[in-house]
């Protein structure tokens, strides 16, 4: 790259390489006085690239921590660094397919009065708020204020999920279509792969969409052999082949801890041996956002969206509701969740008074995702641990 010097810093002097910005650089000539790890100007002519000399010596051996953390390279020879930039390039690609179809990127606070209140939340407080665990309350009242259909890319915080597929701090990209419903959302998300997939050079893509719609009492029925994914938690165990404890006496296992027991026992091991999957029509307790099917109140607007992991098994990328509008059943399955939580020891979060007042005074038709941009990206680069594709994963800090 000819040009103007830019900042430089010396490798190793055998072989002579360097590195600036943009990776690393074969040197021609190095200064006398530049040892490995100083900082000096790159000059770059028709003869080759220079090293001047140093403008800050090192004050440790080299390389040191934080450089070897970004250039370990992993089984396909590939850096930390290297993630990093693939991820700069995916996110300027999401932001430019929402910005060419219409929506407004909005910003939305991380310090929160109320985390929310559903039953398998567990949020990070800071100081007598907390950190936010989703975009959902704030955005949906710039929704009944009017904003048109918006999209976010933000921090979220979750407790207690660490491991090869979470981090407690995760960036998600979470967006509603004004107008739009579920079927139309599920489109959008193929839309948003496939232009990224043909304008970035993916290592690891996905087939190309669309991808099957499996009902969630059809996936019971397939994978785990239950007929009604509603019975009673013995019965949901027993049909799947699962060991029933006892007899179940009063306050043992719930119908919801059997369902999930039932999900990632049988189902989820499965789920993505043909592919990509969207999870559709969920239990209706288990959406407590969603509107619920007219035509089977049982059954939730919801859907999941599951990929083949690397290394085996799926990866959950995307959870998307057909939103419900009605102010008072909101604050009516809000204070069944918080019910829920007393009854199990769990933290009990304030309600979100604005929120409910703002569906009270009415939301236009709405359908929402959110959608772990840390995963796809990982998913992408086909890393087996989400550290892979972060600048520092929890462990790090």
């Amino acid at each position: 790259m000819f040009g103007a010097p830019r900042p430089g810093r010396l490798v190793s002097r055998q072989p002579p390489l360097a590195e600036d910005a943009a990776g690393i650089v074969t040197l021609e000539h190095i200064h006398d006085d530049i040892q490995p790890g100083d900082w000096g100007w790159l000059h770059t002519t028709g003869e080759g690239t220079s090293l001047t000399a140093a403008v800050q010596k090192t004050a440790a051996p080299f390389p040191g921590e934080e450089w070897r953390r970004l250039h370990r390279t992993d089984l396909a020879g590939r850096s930390r660094l290297a993630a990093l930039r693939f991820r700069h390039r995916i996110m300027r690609r999401v932001r430019e397919f929402f910005d060419t179809r219409g929506y407004l990127e909005v910003e939305t606070p991380l310090r929160v009065p109320s985390p929310g209140v559903e039953t398998h939340l567990s949020a990070l407080s800071a100081d007598d708020w907390f950190l936010s665990p989703s975009p959902e309350f704030q955005m949906k009242r710039l929704l009944a204020g009017g904003a048109g259909s918006i999209y976010q890319i933000c921090r979220a915080f979750r407790r207690d999920e660490t491991g090869a597929r979470h981090n407690p701090e995760f960036t998600m990209l979470e967006w509603y279509a004004v107008g739009a419903d579920t079927t139309q959302l599920r489109a959008e998300v193929e839309a948003l792969i496939t232009y990224v997939q043909e304008r970035e050079d993916v290592p690891s893509p996905l087939p190309p969409p669309p991808y099957p719609r499996l009902p969630m009492a059809d996936a019971f029925a397939r994978f785990a052999g239950v007929t009604d994914m509603m019975a009673p938690a013995p019965v949901l165990l027993a049909q799947a082949g699962l060991p029933v404890p006892g007899d179940l006496p009063d306050g043992g296992l719930s119908w919801e801890e059997a369902f999930f027991t039932v999900f990632v026992e049988r189902i989820e091991p499965r789920l993505c041996e043909e592919g990509p999957v969207f999870l559709t029509q969920w239990p209706a307790p288990m959406a407590s956002l969603a509107r619920l099917i007219p035509e089977n109140p049982l059954v939730a607007d919801r859907f999941e969206f599951f990929a083949p992991a690397p290394g085996g098994g799926d990866l959950e990328i995307a959870n998307g509701f057909g939103e419900l509008l009605d102010g008072e059943l909101q604050r009516s399955r809000s204070l069944e969740d918080l019910a829920w939580r007393r009854a199990h020891g769990a933290p009990e979060y304030p309600l979100d008074e604005k929120f409910l007042q703002a569906l009270a005074e009415g939301m236009p038709p709405v359908s929402g995702i959110a959608l772990g941009l840390d995963r796809l990206v990982m998913l992408w680069w086909g890393a087996d641990h989400i550290r892979s594709v972060l600048t520092f994963a929890g462990d790090e800090l």
